[in-house]
């Protein structure tokens, strides 16, 4: 049996939630929230799989209150203006 491959979105989840580093984690924790909304927009465009569905949602929480019980603010602006750059560059490639 091949191994499956993890979903990007897990990947980054996962990702954000082992970070260490506490320079990188804010970074991160909105990468990885960004490619979960963006999976989410994703999966509603071609008809919601309920189960994929409801482990976004609890993912996004679960960043939320990881990014709340380290301080982190919603509006961290320069790790939402790298993980943007990131994105875009990604989506041109």
């Amino acid at each position: 049996m091949a191994p499956r491959s993890i979903a990007p979105w897990k990947e980054l989840y996962l990702e954000a939630l082992f970070e260490t580093d506490k320079s990188k984690i804010a970074m991160k924790i909105v990468e990885a929230q960004l490619s979960i909304v963006a999976q989410r927009r994703k999966i509603f465009a071609a008809g919601a799989i309920p189960k994929e569905r409801q482990a976004l949602d609890a993912a996004l929480l679960s960043l939320q209150a990881l990014a709340s019980c380290l301080g982190i603010g919603p509006g961290s602006a320069s790790a939402i203006r790298a993980a943007n750059k990131r994105s875009k560059a990604a989506l041109a490639a």
